[in-house]
């Protein structure tokens, strides 16, 4: 009765919802982690992978490297952190990017590179198994594809999801490294086969929709419809085709070959905080190739809002801006860092980093929280702003600094997920929320794999073999698995470093682990 007792106090906290936010840190650096990447598995919903950027140990060098975990059960309980490969000597990592197709197969981009001399690019690796394992990266950008250019920053990945003959189709934009001066112009490039191989690299913006000379950092943000057409959105100043800012889509339906453009939005510019992290994105819808949204923060009305702009006629014309943060108009409080995602249905999330409760204005010292709002019409409209965040944020200048330029979400039935990075433990670590956003509730998560770091297991679920592996440093290792009533089904006494269970003719339900003190819950199906 005593070992029931305990099962079922675990299996609530596992399914309790609370009725305050409830933040996870996925993390756990000690130096830094930031700029993470959210993907979902659409052959199997309880799949989640985050990517982000952190520091890690490599020849008695301190460098950013791409770090990788990966949940089978919505986020509740997540894999060991594993680590992507540099591809030299002295490489550092960066700006990790994410996408699964339409079969269940992970693709993640990242940069691998140095400075001085300059060398490296842009890499792409797969995983089969929902993200717990990577085969061996393959080069898809060159530091010298365009010798003074260098156009290897922020890598957008995304993969053709649809039913179409451009199905499977990967395609990766770029800009130019952050210390090559403008005129500058966004890039592409194409593969058809999982990525090893790629098109010759390529511009984005065309004759009569050119970027022009005097933005510096032109970053393309893409798509892929359920037509299977590439969508992109790049900014551009050229009074010569519009006296003011714009911002452009380019529209292939033959894997990049040709672009049709059509005008997004033109707006005077605004003086905005440069320090503020103004990236924006395309999403579109998963079923409807008529509708897409572009959500980016803007600085019309004298500080920075998140607006989002909507088209429902695959981007020949789009709405005036819709302002989704619902505080007071041009009240100084600055909102940025945003991100969005469709859910199956069509409804949308956005998330974004809000300064709406602190004290001053502007960038520095002004600390912060993390909100979203949700729209069932396509981006017409946005519900009232509800809290993710658990605590509001202290400032910090590392905010200021790079790696810390997005967050990631995505969005599955009522279910949003979001990770971001935040200071609250006083340095930079990657938090994750798993909210019912019709209720604005969150699930507790709190006990994840390495909570305690005595061990971690994974699949989980699982079908054939349940994996552990155990920290090195336990002296005495007692394994038991329990079933959901309590009953004791399995026992081992001091096994190695790693151990494997035949689960294969085990009954379908909740299981839980325990080595010594520690009990995690997993599921075999």
């Amino acid at each position: 009765m005593k070992k029931y007792l305990l099962v079922l106090a675990l299996s609530c906290a596992y399914t309790a919802l609370v009725a305050q936010p409830n933040n996870t840190n996925i993390s756990n650096g000690n130096l830094f982690d930031g700029e993470p990447y959210l993907a979902i598995n659409p052959t199997n919903n309880q799949n989640l992978v985050t990517a982000w950027m952190g520091m890690k140990l490599t020849n008695g060098q301190f460098k950013i490297a791409i770090k990788t975990r990966a949940s089978f059960d919505g986020g509740t309980t997540w894999s060991a952190v594993n680590s992507l490969p540099h591809l030299g000597t002295g490489y550092g990592s960066a700006d990790p990017t994410m996408a699964f197709d339409r079969n269940g197969l992970l693709y993640v981009a990242y940069i691998d590179y140095k400075q001085n001399p300059d060398s490296g690019g842009i890499y792409v690796a797969r995983s089969a198994d929902g993200g717990l394992n990577w085969d061996a990266p393959s080069l898809a950008f060159d530091m010298y594809d365009i010798a003074d250019k260098r156009p290897i920053d922020r890598p957008w990945l995304v993969v053709d999801k649809s039913t179409t003959a451009n199905a499977g189709t990967l395609y990766i934009t770029t800009k130019p490294a952050p210390w090559i001066a403008p005129p500058n112009r966004a890039y592409y490039k194409v593969s058809t086969d999982s990525g090893q191989t790629w098109t010759a690299i390529n511009y984005v913006d065309g004759t009569g929709f050119l970027t022009g000379n005097a933005i510096a950092a032109p970053m393309a943000a893409p798509v892929t419809t359920a037509n299977g057409k590439l969508c992109i959105i790049y900014p551009s100043y050229v009074q010569s085709q519009n006296v003011l800012p714009a911002f452009y889509l380019a529209k292939s339906d033959n894997q990049g070959q040709n672009f049709a453009y059509n005008t997004v939005y033109t707006s005077l510019p605004a003086t905005l905080d440069d320090n503020l992290k103004k990236g924006y994105l395309l999403i579109a819808h998963p079923t409807d190739a008529n509708k897409m949204v572009f959500i980016t923060p803007a600085g019309q009305a004298g500080d920075s809002d998140i607006n989002a702009h909507n088209s429902t006629n695959e981007g020949q014309s789009w709405s005036a801006a819709v302002r989704v943060n619902d505080d007071a108009l041009s009240n100084g409080k600055a909102q940025d860092m945003v991100w969005a995602a469709y859910n199956e249905q069509g409804k949308i999330a956005a998330v974004w980093r809000d300064r709406r409760n602190a004290a001053p204005n502007g960038f520095w010292n002004v600390g912060y929280d993390f909100y979203y709002a949700v729209s069932d019409d396509n981006g017409q409209t946005f519900s009232a702003n509800q809290k993710m965040s658990s605590e509001f944020i202290s400032f910090d200048s590392i905010v200021a600094e790079s790696g810390n330029d997005f967050l990631s979400a995505v969005y599955s039935g009522d279910t949003l997920y979001t990770v971001w990075g935040d200071t609250r433990t006083g340095r930079l670590n990657v938090w994750f929320a798993k909210t019912i956003a019709s209720t604005n509730t969150t699930v507790d998560i709190n006990i994840l794999n390495e909570s305690k770091g005595h061990f971690q297991m994974y699949p989980n679920p699982a079908q054939n073999q349940l994996h552990i592996i155990f920290n090195k440093e336990i002296k005495t290792k007692q394994l038991q698995v329990f079933n959901a009533h309590g009953q004791l089904v399995h026992t081992h006494h001091s096994p190695q470093e790693q151990h494997s269970i035949d689960i294969s003719r085990w009954s379908s339900g909740i299981y839980f682990l325990k080595v010594d003190e520690e009990v995690e819950r997993f599921v075999v199906n």
